[in-house]
């Protein structure tokens, strides 16, 4: 039957290990490809005719984009877990700060964080100078900024969050990948079918790229090789199941 297949595929991925799901709705690319290693002409006889082909190596490998940045996408390449509610420290600023003049007559802006005892004032022309903090005041050294200007404070805060550790000794592990998409039927446009695309044995690339650049979302992306699973012949399979035509959910 001739389909039209117009849409990216929703995604289920499950990691052998432990069974854990990452799925997405959200997919901008899924795709799969195909090479041989072997493919070779075999050729003899008077005149060095064709005789055969010599096939083999079956290679599979698939390609994910998804439109969101998602931390399962780094912690499938890293091979690590996501830390929920891991600590860390990290670099905190404090921009726009108001420099006044406290009482003492001394020229100070006020800041967050009370606990904090040392951080970095940076002034209007970007020097940077480190100074004490106390009670969340921090008093500006004589000639870094003048009452009235403004100037950032930098500080090391713990912070809370999801972490995912890039651990030199730890690579991507193996998962399952199921790719479901919808294809229409060309003569009257209606949704006919699913298809599943079931990839058993993948292991995505350790390779792994995030460019942070002003008005460009970031869209991880991550490869696949696929593999038979253990004790199989079978990488995985296509599969085309028929739309229930009275069913009226979103496809």
């Amino acid at each position: 039957m001739k389909l039209l297949v117009i849409d990216t595929a929703d995604v289920v991925m499950k990691r052998k290990r432990d069974g854990h799901k990452f799925v997405t709705a959200e997919a901008q690319l899924t795709s799969i490809s195909q090479t041989l290693g072997i493919n070779e002409k075999i050729y003899g006889g008077i005149g060095n005719k064709p005789l055969a082909i010599m096939k083999g190596q079956k290679e599979v490998t698939s390609t994910l984009r998804n439109a969101f940045y998602d931390q399962e996408f780094l912690s499938l390449t890293q091979g690590v877990e996501i830390d929920k509610d891991g600590t860390a420290t990290v670099n905190k600023t404090e921009k726009g700060l108001t420099v006044t003049k406290n009482e003492n007559g001394e020229l100070e802006v006020t800041i967050s964080n009370i606990a904090v005892t040392t951080v970095t004032v940076r002034n209007a022309k970007g020097e940077l100078k480190d100074v004490e903090a106390a009670s969340g005041k921090v008093v500006i050294p004589d000639g870094h900024a003048k009452e009235g200007e403004y100037v950032s404070v930098i500080y090391l805060e713990e912070v809370t969050g999801d972490i995912v550790e890039l651990d030199a000794e730890k690579f991507a592990e193996a998962y399952t990948l199921e790719y479901h998409t919808i294809a229409y039927d060309p003569d009257t446009n209606a949704v006919v079918k699913d298809i599943y695309i079931q990839l058993d044995h993948v292991v995505p690339s350790d390779e792994f790229e995030m460019a942070l650049e002003n008005g460009n979302a970031i869209a991880p992306e991550v490869n696949f090789e696929c593999m038979a699973a253990p004790n199989t012949t079978s990488i995985g399979r296509i599969i085309e199941v028929e739309r229930d035509n009275t069913d009226t959910t979103t496809p």
